[in-house]
């Protein structure tokens, strides 16, 4: 059994014995002469652990209050056994249970009177210590719950538990049914809590939520059971609650932290004095583990650092050391208004030494701190291989935070502090790929902590006043680096380009170009200055690039997120870029920058028609003719852009826009070129240019509506007039075989069966076809005596020719049709046929 288990079951244990005593409702001479033995016991053991300290090597006399604390906390197996061995004295000498009120109050919590006579009444203390030892184990169990919160709500739901069964069920026992009965026991219960959190205080194990719970639990029992809300009729239902309740939260939350702390901490000084390394450590340990601030455990660890060689402890034992205290210690023999005596260099070696094989994750530190010893000991070669490994960002340290931390101080000790370490490092080190970047950020870091730091300021003038451009691009090959002064950089290019020397000008302009790539918000401004510069300077193409860098810094913070004016020398920017590229012949260049000065807030029509300009110079129909039709939501009438539109339309190709009709298909006017090829096809005269223009069109919006009746039959009549006849002939099958609509489309259906049926009559030889044609026709509003006509023709070339005479019949009733006299002649021959038959 652990000691922390034989604790807890002990102080349940405690805890029965008590119950036992309040059941049996002993008077007052009885209780004083059990806390008189229970006094008596924890007064035995106290002293019985006082003498084993003594024993052990401390002298009481050099900290009485520090020692008898001391004691207190480090001898819970005695104070154990005497206070529970004192009590279960007392109980059992003193208090008589074998009267039958008392026998009658056990029995009836075991079952009721009927069990009275079932146990001899010394036996009810067995069964007690059983029951508060069952208790301890569930205390135990609960204390095992690793997370905080949760063994906070378990404890508050045990003490809840507890206080409910003991207030609902007690009074219903006869031996408790009374007031009076029910005081005594609470007065008895309340008297055994500071004997149970003395027991809670100086035990091992650290104190946890579930025993303070049940002290709480007991105190509330104990003041619902003294009738309070009766001797107390405004407070007295309150206070039952409120008590218990917030001494548990305030106790749990503000003062055991604390005490746990307290204890660990006093713990660790006591073995400390007595040369107990092992137990102090564990005992510091444990201590900052739960406060990492306090002070006092701090600085008892650091006594013990002090005091103790911790490179002689054994390996079981230096695994528990604080191995950042052990790089402090060594730190502050060597690094100190003087130079370190040889013994502290020894000293310091061997901590370095003994950090170096338990703790490879603070070998960033330890090679700093060992490049200091070796410099002050005149061994500069393994000094500067030691600060040399240390400045290499290619070092596989583990933990990169803690190099980091060591950085500034390293850099100056390479760079000034000595000079034979100079000489080994200095500027030629720094020169290496990475490293100035990393020493300014390194310096930034520093500085953002402590704004006045002189060593760090001093190396910050001087690292800046050495960057190259080029270091900066290496670095910012990813992600321009965080920890640098843009800001900085941005003043010292500034402050040069002012000048007349052309290199100091040119250094300047280097400066402000890191400052760009670092501070995108002001990036406009910053490049704009450039590119100011460099055309009075009479650099065009610099100039010229200078404005692309404008552009990428506003897309890099995003348009929406640059201040007006920063925007607006974005914008300027982007129009710029346009036409210069646009001269250049770059014509894919200038249609991104107008387009991201368009999307900028710049849309209108006259922004649109040079986009649209642009894309056409750029040989892309496509997009020109969809920024064209952007441009005519704004002037719908404008003849330049009208006659752009024309333009780009005949010039998109067919291919190219079956690729992206989804993406483009709500911008794309299929009516327009319906009725621009319909017009085509209407032309008399049309030469084949125009044919293939008209054509072209209806193609293109068969594309973005191919069951389109209107683009299918401009086609068919199109390809028809060019002498492609099959092809025509099968456009207008489809679109007869197809629904009829309605509307446009409707008319282009009944239109091609009419083209259909003249084709089968004059054409093809099929006037069975012809006439299934003009009888579709003949229910179109626009059909007349033109469609009669043509089918008394094709009845007559099928041989019906009674059919075709009812037909001619028909157009004879118009007397002023043009068909008119053809269809009179047609009758008379019909006639004259049918009658010589």
């Amino acid at each position: 059994m652990n000691a922390v288990l034989r604790e807890y079951i002990l102080k349940g244990v405690f805890l029965g014995l008590w119950a036992y005593l309040a059941l049996l409702r002993p008077d007052w001479a009885d209780v004083g002469r059990v806390m008189l033995w229970a006094g008596g016991g924890f007064a035995i053991g106290f002293v019985a652990g006082a003498v084993v300290q003594v024993l052990r090597g401390y002298r009481p006399l050099a900290n009485l209050p520090g020692f008898l604390l001391l004691v207190l906390l480090d001898s819970s197996f005695f104070i154990y056994l005497g206070l529970i061995g004192g009590v279960a004295a007392g109980v059992l000498l003193y208090v008589a249970p074998e009267v039958p009120e008392a026998n009658e109050a056990l029995a009836a919590v075991a079952g009721g009177p009927a069990q009275v006579a079932s146990l001899p009444g010394r036996d009810w203390l067995g069964w007690c210590a059983l029951a508060g030892a069952v208790l301890g184990l569930l205390l135990y169990r609960l204390r095992q719950v690793n997370d905080r919160f949760w063994r906070l709500g378990l404890g508050l739901v045990l003490g809840a538990a507890i206080v409910y069964f003991a207030i609902t069920y007690l009074g219903q026992y006869p031996p408790f049914a009374t007031a009076e009965a029910q005081q005594v026991f609470a007065r008895v219960l309340l008297l055994g809590l500071p004997f149970f959190y003395l027991l809670t205080f100086c035990g091992e194990a650290e104190e946890s939520e579930v025993e303070i719970a049940a002290l709480c639990a007991g105190l509330g029992i104990g003041l619902f059971l003294l009738r309070l809300s009766s001797n107390l009729p405004q407070y007295g239902d309150k206070l039952i609650f409120i008590v218990p309740i917030g001494l548990y939260f305030v106790y749990v939350t503000r003062v055991q932290p604390g005490l746990r702390v307290f204890k660990h901490t006093l713990r660790g000084f006591g073995n400390l004095s007595l040369g107990r390394t092992r137990n102090a450590i564990l005992s510091f340990h444990r201590a900052l583990q739960l406060d990492t601030r306090n002070a006092l455990a701090a600085q008892g660890l650091w006594q013990l650092h002090r005091r103790v060689d911790v490179t002689q402890l054994d390996d079981d034992t230096v695994r528990f050391l604080n191995f950042d205290f052990c790089l402090d210690l060594a730190a502050g023999l060597i690094i100190k208004d003087r130079a370190p005596t040889e013994s502290e260099r020894a000293e310091a070696t061997k901590m370095l030494d003994l950090v170096e094989r338990q703790k490879p994750a603070l070998l960033a530190r330890v090679d700093y701190l060992r490049a200091v010893t070796q410099t002050h000991g005149k061994h500069f070669d393994a000094a500067a291989e030691a600060l040399s490994r240390l400045l290499n960002p290619e070092t596989p340290y583990q933990v990169t935070e803690i190099r980091s931390a060591v950085l500034l101080p390293a850099w100056n000790l390479a760079l000034h502090l000595h000079p034979e370490i100079v000489k080994r490092l200095g500027v030629a080190e720094l020169a290496k790929p990475g490293r100035r970047i990393e020493a300014i950020g390194a310096v930034e870091r520093e500085l953002a902590k402590q704004a006045d730091d002189p060593v760090a300021g001093d190396l910050k003038r001087e690292l800046y006043a050495g960057l190259s451009e080029a270091e900066f691009v290496s670095a910012a090959a990813t992600a321009p680096p965080a920890d640098f002064n843009y800001d900085y950089v941005e003043q010292l290019g500034l402050a040069l380009i002012a000048e007349t020397d052309p290199n100091r000008i040119e250094r300047g302009m280097a400066y402000l170009r890191i400052a760009g790539r670092g501070l995108p918000q002001r990036g406009p401004t910053i490049f704009k200055t450039l590119a100011d510069l460099a055309t009075k300077l009479g650099h065009a193409d610099e100039a010229h690039g200078y404005l692309g860098q404008v552009k990428r810094a506003g897309l890099t913070a995003g348009p929406a997120n640059l201040s007006a004016d920063q925007r607006d020398l974005y914008l300027a920017a982007l129009k710029k870029l346009a036409e210069d590229n646009a001269a250049r012949n770059d014509f894919a260049a200038a249609v991104d920058d107008m387009r991201l000065y368009v999307e900028g807030g710049k849309e209108d029509a006259n922004t649109l028609r040079r986009l649209a300009e642009l894309y056409a110079e750029n040989k892309d129909a496509l997009n020109a003719l969809l920024i064209t039709e952007r441009g005519l939501l704004y002037a719908k009438n404008d003849p330049d852009l009208l006659a752009k539109k024309d333009s780009y339309y005949f010039s998109v190709d067919v291919d190219r826009l079956r690729t992206v009709k989804d993406k483009v298909s709500g911008w794309f006017d299929v009516a327009y070129c319906v009725r621009k090829a319909k017009q085509v096809a209407d032309q008399k005269e049309a030469d084949l240019d125009t044919l293939d223009y008209g054509l072209h069109l209806a193609r293109l919006a068969r594309v973005v509506a191919p069951e389109n009746h209107a683009a299918l039959l401009a086609e068919a009549r199109l390809l028809l007039r060019k002498g492609e006849r099959q092809q025509g002939l099968t456009i207008l099958e489809d679109i007869r075989e197809a629904k009829r609509g309605s509307g446009e489309e409707e008319d282009a259906w009944y239109i091609a069966t009419r083209i259909l049926g003249d084709l089968y009559l004059d054409e093809l030889d099929r006037p069975d076809l012809a006439i299934l044609c003009f009888e579709d026709y003949r229910e179109y509003q626009r059909s007349g005596a033109d469609t009669l006509f043509r089918l008394g023709q094709a009845y007559e070339a099928k041989g019906d020719k009674l059919a075709a005479k009812r037909a001619y019949d028909t157009v004879t009733a118009y007397p002023q049709h043009p068909r008119y006299w053809d269809a009179t002649e047609a009758v008379r021959r019909l006639k004259e046929e049918l009658n010589n038959k």
